[in-house]
């Protein structure tokens, strides 16, 4: 989703949510994007969230199109004409996806969509299970960016971002089409643990209700299933507030935005995990299994051993 921002390009000391929330998973990788500019790929769950976002927030939402055949035809267009213009790439592997990747992704595509559109517009998802979500009356939000002086750096940052939805009685919210994987799976406690709900309540100029709309994807080896649509509702209060602070003046002492980056932390903090297993004969790429563009470029520059070839086996073995 490309934004065309009424307060023009996001200058250094501009921060989102997704911003903080890279440097805080990995300093390494926030660097190789925002300090150092390496190349960036997309990749195909990237592309299927801002697919359903695009048309669940600017066509359905805003009183286009109803019909949930029709929705699933235009999220699936979109899905494509997306793919025309990019070429998304395995994390796991580093590769462009293959069409067989990409076939799969429609496929997907088709029955979460239409999960989502079916749970908003009927008030229960396939399962029986009740949305109950107060009424959406604006989507993507864009407040003016709101100055925050932190008191330990002193340094003052401008939170901006989009808010996905407004909710009439006051709260609101962000979608998230969510992995069911379990280290992935969406719960209170992990939504009290973003660093979103605080920054956008603080945008809105208050603490006060926020709710994740959340869409399970499910899957097996025979396909995708139809996913679980619910809510995660919550209050974001002064102490989320507090908290966010602390985050943001940690954030730019260890980045050094103000500094131009220059004296920033930025350590490489990798995570061996089930998506690590998928690809374990490739040591720069299993070594970390989160989704990042970098494993390789991370792995040679922060990890690579020294080779030699045992002279008795004629084998390659790490010194």
């Amino acid at each position: 989703m490309a934004w065309n921002s009424k307060y023009g390009r996001y200058q250094q000391l501009d921060v989102s949510p997704s911003r903080v929330l890279k440097w805080m998973k990995c300093p390494k990788s926030f660097e190789y994007q925002y300090v150092r500019r390496e190349k960036s790929n997309t990749g195909l769950a990237a592309m299927q969230g801002t697919a359903h976002h695009d048309v669940f927030l600017e066509e359905m939402l805003r009183g286009g199109v109803q019909d949930v055949e029709a929705l699933v035809d235009l999220t699936i267009l979109t899905f494509q004409d997306a793919l025309e213009n990019e070429t998304p790439c395995d994390y796991n592997t580093g590769e462009p996806c293959t069409d067989w990747d990409k076939e799969v992704a429609v496929d997907q595509l088709k029955v979460w969509a239409k999960g989502l559109f079916e749970a908003y517009l009927n008030g229960k998802d396939s399962y029986g299970n009740k949305l109950a979500l107060p009424e959406i009356v604006e989507t993507e939000l864009e407040k003016e960016p709101y100055e925050i002086h932190l008191p330990k750096t002193g340094v003052t940052l401008r939170i901006r971002g989009h808010i996905d939805f407004v909710l009439e009685n006051g709260g609101i919210g962000d979608l998230k089409l969510a992995s069911d994987y379990w280290l992935g799976v969406w719960s209170l406690a992990k939504a009290l643990g973003e660093i979103q709900p605080a920054m956008y309540r603080m945008m809105m100029g208050s603490p006060g209700p926020f709710s994740y709309l959340i869409v399970d994807k499910k899957k097996g080896n025979s396909g995708a299933y139809s996913p679980n649509v619910r809510t995660i509702d919550f209050e974001v209060t002064e102490q989320d507030f507090e908290r966010t602070v602390e985050l943001l003046d940690a954030f730019a002492h260890g980045t050094q935005v103000h500094n131009d980056y220059k004296g920033g932390f930025f350590p490489a903090i990798p995570e061996y995990n089930g998506e690590s297993r998928k690809n374990a004969g490739n040591t720069a790429r299993n070594f970390c299994g989160k989704m990042c563009s970098f494993k390789e470029l991370c792995y040679n520059e922060n990890f690579k051993r020294p080779v030699s070839i045992d002279s008795d086996t004629a084998t390659i073995v790490e010194d």
